[in-house]
C-alpha cells in the first residue's frame, strides 16, 4: 500500500461517516467541515495506532531525532539548547507513547467535535510540530554530511544519501514514506489545520458533553495500557522490523 492509496480510503471513509451525519444523525453545520474533521481525525487514529503497536520503534526514531538536533545546535549559537536533547533522548519511550495516544486522542476529538476551539490549536500545533520534523528530515538532503544545517551557504545539490535521519517513522512499520513526501504531506495538513483554527465554531459535535469526556478520558487510559502492554509486558501483537531486528533491547 502507498501513502496515496491510504488517503484514497481514509478519504473515502471519511465521506461515508460524513454523510451519515448529514443524512442520519443531522449534525453537521458545514459539509466541508464535517469532512475535514473526519478526514483528519481518522487518518490521525490509524497513523497513531499503527504507532502504538510498537512504540519502540518511534522511540527508536525519537532517538534519532534528539540526536541530530543535539548535533546541529551544538555548533551554532544556539548551542545552549543542545544539551536539552540528550536529556529528552533518556525519557523518548515516555515520550513516544504521550505522542501516540495525544495523536490518537486529538483524532477523537476532531470526530466528536470536542471542544472546538481548543482541538482546533492544538490540532494545528501538532501539525506544524510534525512539518518541522519532516522538513528537517527532508532538507538535510541539501546539506553536506560534514557541514551544519544552518550552514546554508553549503547547502548543494540534493543528495538522498545526506539525510540525517531517513525516515520519519510517521506511519511505523506500515508503510515507510520518502522524507520529501513525509513533508509534503504535512505541508497539505496544514492548510485543514489553518481552517479550523478561523472556522472551528463550524464543527460537528457528536454526543453530550460529558459523554464525550467520559469517552476521551477511557480512551486515553486504554491507549496507555495498550502502548505499555505492546513494549513492557509483552511483545507487540503486530511483529515489527525494530523488534525483530533488535531483540536485545526487549532484555
Amino acid at each position: 500500500m502507498t501513502i496515496f492509496s491510504l488517503l484514497a480510503i481514509i478519504g473515502l471513509v471519511a465521506l461515508v461517516v460524513t454523510l451519515l451525519m448529514t443524512l442520519v444523525f443531522k449534525v453537521q453545520k458545514s459539509w466541508l467541515m464535517s469532512y475535514l474533521q473526519n478526514f483528519t481525525g481518522i487518518l490521525f487514529l490509524f497513523s497513531g495506532w499503527v504507532k502504538a503497536v510498537d512504540p519502540l520503534g518511534t522511540a527508536f526514531k525519537m532517538e534519532d531525532y534528539f540526536a541530530e538536533f543535539n548535533a546541529t545546535f551544538a555548533d551554532t549559537s544556539l548551542s545552549f539548547l543542545a544539551p536539552m536533547f540528550p536529556f529528552l533522548s533518556g525519557y523518548s519511550t515516555a515520550f513516544a507513547i504521550f505522542m501516540i495516544i495525544f495523536e490518537m486522542i486529538l483524532g477523537l476529538m476532531l470526530i466528536f467535535g470536542h471542544a472546538p476551539k481548543w482541538t482546533s490549536i492544538l490540532f494545528f500545533a501538532l501539525v506544524v510540530f510534525f512539518t518541522i520534523l519532516t522538513g528537517f528530515t527532508f532538507l538535510t538532503g541539501y546539506v553536506p554530511m560534514d557541514a551544519n544545517f544552518f550552514s546554508f551557504g553549503s547547502w548543494g545539490e540534493y543528495k538522498a544519501t545526506n539525510m540525517r535521519v531517513t525516515d520519519c517513522g510517521c506511519f511505523g512499520d506500515f508503510i515507510k514514506l520518502d522524507p520529501k513526501i513525509s513533508f509534503y504531506k504535512d505541508l497539505f495538513l496544514l492548510v485543514p489545520s489553518i481552517y479550523f483554527l478561523f472556522k472551528y465554531k463550524e464543527m460537528h459535535q457528536l454526543f453530550a458533553p460529558k459523554n464525550r469526556v467520559l469517552t476521551l478520558t477511557l480512551s486515553t487510559a486504554f491507549l496507555l495500557l495498550y502502548c505499555v502492554y505492546n513494549f513492557y509486558w509483552d511483545e507487540p501483537h503486530v511483529i515489527s522490523d525494530h523488534l525483530e531486528t533488535e531483540p536485545t533491547l526487549l532484555s
